[in-house]
């Protein structure tokens, strides 16, 4: 973080901690301006997506080597921009406040030199016009500390198998930091239903309040459907990868129409490996996103017609130990899609 400015040659001035001392370049004045990191040297990203603004941290080392190529990800969202535009509030305002301070002192140190160098003098205009320079040696202005923020705590650390890049994520995982949409899909699979399981260990352990909020009945409800969609997303990435043309409609909201699609494109039934109760589980769970995303957790005509499950009308409910189960089964079902893929 540079912060430039064009001064002669001549001036000096102190900066806050923080600020390294100032140098002249070819295009001014510089100092940098440094960033707070937490214990494992890992620093805040802010996407500057206005409709995302999510938070993440990325590693010293391994940063400053992708800077070279002067492009970074969004992990939740998959926005693609200019790494210098990732900074986080709390970073911008040190970055802000270190900038002021710097112009302040060197406007300073530029104005003492000034009036030292013309010294007591009087420089006349003409007969009745005369201007007086008298020196002054003001002391140079207090600099005040940097601003301190202190940077979220690490939940989960993804490490891209293309590259080992690490990046410390807090939310669904769309793409690597680095890698953007390069990035392998099973990577990305892996580590959503990682999050999963920690999400399902921590829900028996709510409060008997937080439980009687409905936050226990809506955690179970969101890890089925992100296990899903996670399975979805990897059906989806592995035909496109394949060389595969983008179906019409959605095949991969269904198991059985994904069955199909693979079918008609692979000549491999992706759920050979899997034995009756998984698919049962799979079918309960594919069906049991679809309510819950589309019609507000009440079982419909179409959830018993695909499970042979519920009463219409009624809430879904779902247990950790089905859930569970589910996470389960979509690692095996991950596992025969990327068998079919790399068989080929």
């Amino acid at each position: 973080m540079i912060c430039r400015h064009g001064y002669p040659e001549t001036v000096s001035f102190r900066l806050p901690d923080g600020m390294t001392p100032p140098e002249r370049t070819p295009e001014g004045w510089s100092s940098a301006i440094s960033l707070t990191v937490d214990e494992d040297g890992a620093f805040g990203r802010e996407c500057p997506n206005p409709d995302c603004l999510n938070y993440f941290k990325l590693f010293q080392p391994e940063y400053d080597l992708a800077r070279l190529r002067r492009r970074l990800t969004c992990p939740a969202c998959g926005h693609t921009g200019d790494d210098e535009a990732f900074f986080t509030a709390d970073q911008l305002r040190r970055i802000a406040f270190g900038t002021q301070q710097f112009l302040e002192a060197a406007g300073h140190s530029a104005l003492s030199d000034f009036s030292r160098s013309m010294g007591d003098r009087t420089v006349r205009l003409g007969p009745n016009v005369s201007i007086r320079y008298t020196a002054h040696r003001n002391p140079a202005p207090i600099s005040k500390p940097l601003p301190t923020y202190v940077e979220q705590g690490t939940l989960r650390t993804f490490v891209c198998p293309d590259g080992g890049h690490r990046a410390v994520i807090y939310d669904l995982l769309t793409a690597c930091p680095y890698c953007g949409p390069d990035t392998p899909p099973r990577a990305i699979f892996d580590d959503n239903l990682a999050a999963m399981r920690r999400r399902l260990r921590g829900v028996e352990g709510l409060s008997p309040e937080a439980k009687a909020a409905g936050e226990r009945t809506t955690a179970i409800e969101q890890s089925l459907t992100r296990v899903i969609s996670a399975l979805q997303n990897l059906a989806k990435q592995l035909h496109a990868q394949a060389g595969k043309e983008a179906p019409a409609g959605n095949p991969w909201q269904n198991i059985e129409r994904l069955q199909k699609r693979w079918l008609a494109d692979f000549e491999d039934d992706p759920l050979t490996g899997l034995d009756t109760e998984m698919i049962k589980t799979l079918r309960r769970a594919f069906g049991g996103r679809h309510v819950i995303e589309h019609n507000g957790g009440v079982v419909d005509v179409k959830y018993v017609a695909e499970t042979g499950e519920g009463a219409i009308g009624r809430r879904l409910r779902l247990s950790t130990p089905f859930v569970e189960g589910a996470l389960v089964a979509a690692v095996a079902l991950a596992d025969c899609l990327e068998a079919t893929i790399a068989s080929r």
